[in-house]
């Protein structure tokens, strides 16, 4: 394929878009690019990015330019990434709203740098071809600026559209929140009305296995992981997919009834007939207990 074919395709992908590093890989020198520039093929939207003559300038393109412009690790966030997923096109409307982690500092016009050093994969997604934060991610992100009432009405539009965003929210609030970190107290009075029973202190076992985990140096597990066993879909409350670590979470006191309480130890040794390794962690273990538990186990699924 041609160079301006490769150019083509990429462009077509992002919105009209094209950085200076991907023309570069196609193909082209600088002096070809300072042609296309001259001649008005290519107009500059960033420093570095270009627009390909007789694409729409709209906002998604402004806003995927803003990503391209501030890097790899930079994505949509806060308001921006709430107009992306179709949940306001009111909040934050003349800001960019960016975040990345605290290594990349962004400064570029027209737009609100936000950095943190919680970014797991589960919180990140793509919309209309812009990297952003998952919806989930996003209503955290801005519920403390828009209080209760809004953030109420943000969570009711999104469950509405997909009902799995409840857990989303609570599974995004229990990674974000704890010692040292945000209190969240809005988005957690949002939660608290719609979860029965919901628990954001240590009572929550997920909640504060997470913090433990974070607090030990461990990378973010997959919560809610799917699998399937004997075509069942069943779900591990956290894994660590490549080291084939499932950290189970539920007890005696969670199940209530003694069908319940055997089934689920049936299903953790189907688990380990299937290769996972099987922790069970439970509410009377101290911190140090869990941290220790699970480090272990990656210890040694690492030097297996």
């Amino acid at each position: 394929m041609k160079v301006e074919g490769r150019i083509g395709r990429v462009a077509r992908r992002q919105h009209g878009l094209i950085t200076r590093e991907q023309v570069i890989a196609a193909g082209m020198t600088p002096r070809m690019i300072d042609v296309r520039l001259r001649t008005g093929a290519w107009v500059t939207t960033r420093p570095g990015i270009y627009a390909v003559a007789g694409a729409p300038a709209t906002w998604k393109q402004a806003v995927l330019a803003a990503c391209l412009a501030g890097g790899p690790v930079a994505l949509a966030s806060h308001g921006t990434a709430l107009r992306l997923w179709g949940l306001s096109d009111r909040v934050d409307r003349d800001a960019i709203h960016l975040i990345s982690p605290p290594v990349r500092r962004i400064r570029l016009e027209g737009v609100v740098a936000h950095r943190s050093a919680l970014l797991p994969e589960v919180d990140l997604s793509q919309r209309s071809g812009v990297p952003c934060t998952t919806a989930a991610r996003s209503i955290v992100e801005t519920s403390g600026a828009l209080g209760e009432a809004a953030t109420g009405k943000l969570l009711d539009l999104a469950i509405r559209r997909d009902r799995r965003e409840l857990e989303a929210l609570r599974a995004c609030v229990a990674r974000l929140a704890g010692p040292g970190r945000r209190t969240l107290s809005t988005v957690r009075e949002v939660l608290a009305m719609r979860l029965p029973g919901y628990d954001p202190g240590d009572s929550d076992l997920e909640v504060r296995a997470l913090r433990v985990f974070h607090r030990a140096g461990f990378e973010p597990p997959v919560q809610q992981h799917p699998v399937r066993i004997d075509g069942r879909r069943c779900r591990i409350d956290l894994a660590y997919r490549v080291l084939m670590i499932a950290v189970e979470l539920d007890g005696w006191d969670a199940h209530g009834v003694r069908s319940a309480f055997d089934g689920d130890r049936a299903r953790r040794n189907e688990l380990t007939i299937l290769g996972w390794s099987v922790v069970q962690l439970t509410s009377a273990m101290s911190d140090e207990v869990m941290a220790s538990t699970v480090d272990r186990l990656r210890r040694a699924a690492i030097a297996a």
